[in-house]
């Protein structure tokens, strides 16, 4: 893809309209509605991606970008969270890919059911499904209290009973509502074309209960995500 056809395709919408969530644990939550200029090319260019691998527990593929893609979008994406306040980073500093969910529940295991964090200062996911909505939920683990893993310490604590109960208490699909473990916070509609950033610390997770029936690229949850592995306060 040439330089100007990557910038065509990715460019960013000056009219996004913009608001910030503040959950009830205190996690910001940006919301970026209308973030693409044209939302129908990136899917298109998503949807021909070569999804041939996966990464850490995520229930499904990713799709890479390459880097004239990654220089088209990442600039202009920077400039914008700084403009917000949200970030400070560099293009160097942000991973992102298209991904799809093609696991079943019933093929996950205890570790992938249960909400999850990232481990890093930001991340967000761009929604690509212009036929339905599949967000994100937000969740606080009622044994320890946490709602982020924000240290070494809080990690200990939180995989200590995941060691011990995790297998025992794993929700029976994705975790999508309040049980005796965890306590649902809120969920972020996955309306087309919305990117959603929030601190990957915080405990989250797919907003969805299974797989759809004869899965194909058009029916999968289709996202992009984004993680910013190093960022200041803007």
């Amino acid at each position: 893809m040439s330089t100007d056809s990557a910038a065509r395709r990715f460019a960013l919408n000056p009219q996004a309209r913009v608001q910030v969530q503040t959950l009830s644990s205190g996690c910001p939550v940006l919301v970026i509605d209308d973030v693409y200029a044209d939302p129908m090319a990136v899917r298109e260019r998503a949807l021909a991606g070569r999804f041939d691998n996966s990464t850490a527990y995520y229930p499904g593929l990713h799709a890479a970008l390459d880097e004239t893609e990654r220089a088209a979008l990442l600039p202009p994406l920077v400039q914008l969270l700084a403009v917000l306040g949200s970030a400070r980073c560099t293009p160097a500093d942000i991973a992102t890919d298209f991904s799809i969910v093609t696991t079943p529940a019933s093929e996950m295991l205890a570790l992938q059911k249960h909400p999850h964090v990232d481990g890093t200062p930001l991340a967000g996911v761009c929604y690509l499904n212009p036929d339905y909505e599949v967000g994100t939920s937000f969740f606080r683990h009622r044994p320890t209290g946490l709602a982020f893993v924000r240290d070494e310490a809080e990690g200990e604590a939180y995989h200590r009973w995941l060691d011990a109960h995790g297998d025992a208490t794993q929700p029976s699909s994705y975790a999508v509502a309040d049980d005796h473990t965890w306590e649902h916070l809120h969920t972020t509609q996955g309306r087309f074309n919305r990117l959603v950033m929030y601190p990957g610390t915080a405990f989250h997770s797919i907003a969805m209960t299974d797989v759809a029936r004869n899965l194909s690229m058009n029916s999968a949850r289709l996202t992009q995500r984004f993680f910013v592995h190093r960022a200041d306060r803007a």
